[in-house]
């Protein structure tokens, strides 16, 4: 149990050296030093130095098999592990919009007639649905008559795998099962 923690442990830390490596290749500590509000560098060298550094202790611990530097790995595994959950956090891009922005109106908007915050449409909307709009007879067989978007617009094309979502997920995986696999080998 405890070789495979250290299996589990530098595949985990290899997919995300391969991570970082990309991330600088590319201009990424530049891009995010550029930008307002951008991704802190130090987050995310933190993550990767205590990494390392959780992997050594838990390499000491191996050789030597004191149980304390087994728990110390785990506690230095269990840091990492929030500092990736922080940068996984602000490098996702939700809301997909920055706050006061205005999203394109979809098809589905276009259609549902947004009534204007006039005291005349408060008076209209008086009575209506929770929605501030009521639906009609016609509104549903219009909708029941109407194809879909979807078949309005042609054929759906199918969804295609990005293989690029795979190394984070797969470190994301890996840094779960190394953590579940150092507690085990520890209590055991």
């Amino acid at each position: 149990m405890r070789s495979a923690a250290f299996v589990s442990w530098l595949v985990t830390v290899s997919l995300g050296a391969f991570m970082l490596r990309t991330w600088l290749a590319r201009g990424g500590l530049r891009r995010e030093r550029a930008r307002a509000g951008g991704l802190p560098p130090q987050l995310v060298f933190s993550h990767a130095g205590l990494a390392v550094t959780g992997l050594l202790v838990w390499s000491a611990f191996l050789a030597s098999g004191i149980q304390a530097l087994a728990w110390t790995a785990i506690g230095v595994m269990m840091v990492t592990i929030t500092l990736g959950l922080c940068t996984v956090t602000l490098w996702t891009p939700y809301p997909a919009s920055r706050p006061g922005e205005r999203r394109t109106p979809t098809p589905w908007d276009e259609r549902a007639a947004v009534v204007p915050d006039t005291p005349e449409a408060a008076t209209a909307r008086e009575g209506s649905g929770p929605l501030g709009f009521e639906i009609t007879d016609e509104m549903i067989a219009r909708f029941l008559e109407e194809p879909s978007p979807v078949a309005r617009h042609g054929p759906v094309r199918p969804i295609r795998l990005n293989p690029a979502v795979l190394v984070p997920t797969a470190h994301g995986f890996g840094a779960i099962s190394t953590f579940a696999l150092a507690v085990l080998a520890t209590i055991k």
